[in-house]
């Protein structure tokens, strides 16, 4: 009867360590990962660059690394407009690790998950067609109804060091 129960707690003992092998390689492999669209189709290192938004669903991948001098007061900003020129909407991010969407949202809100200077912060912008997701630094930050935009630019990049677009289609 003991054997018995010293086999059992053997067999429960290799199935878990096997579970647990098997959930880290789908979470290496990027099972938790936030949705993005597979195909690459623009790529850009430059902060004056402008990318044309597709009108189809995409993700928008932005990182931005603070420079060593920038302070809390700075901030950085995804300026989206429309065909027009008009502003449609913007993504900010600032020093003080608070964000805001404009003009959904009027006021900037404190995020845990942003990080203060010097360190780097991600916004990946998922756009289905219909809603979008904002996830700052892979974390849910927001999520709504978006205009119709047809180009992204980044502004105030006085306080980064480096800056990458990334535009992702499905």
């Amino acid at each position: 009867m003991i054997l018995r129960a010293w086999q059992l707690a053997r067999i429960g003992l290799i199935a878990l360590m096997a579970s647990g092998a098997a959930l880290s390689a789908a979470l290496a492999l990027g099972a938790a990962d936030p949705p993005r669209h597979a195909l690459l189709r623009a790529e850009t290192h430059d902060p004056s660059a402008t990318l044309a938004l597709p009108y189809t669903p995409f993700t928008l991948i932005a990182q931005g690394l603070w420079s060593a001098e920038a302070s809390p007061l700075n901030s950085w900003h995804l300026v989206f407009t429309a065909a027009d020129g008009a502003p449609a909407f913007s993504i900010s991010l600032h020093g003080d690790a608070s964000f805001a969407v404009a003009p959904f949202q009027t006021d900037a809100i404190g995020f845990i998950h942003l990080r203060r200077p010097p360190e780097s912060n991600e916004i990946w912008l998922y756009w289905d067609g219909s809603e979008a997701t904002l996830r700052l630094n892979r974390e849910l930050a927001w999520r709504g109804q978006l205009p119709r935009a047809a180009q992204v630019s980044v502004r105030g990049t006085e306080g980064l060091r480096s800056i990458a677009l990334r535009l992702y289609t499905p």
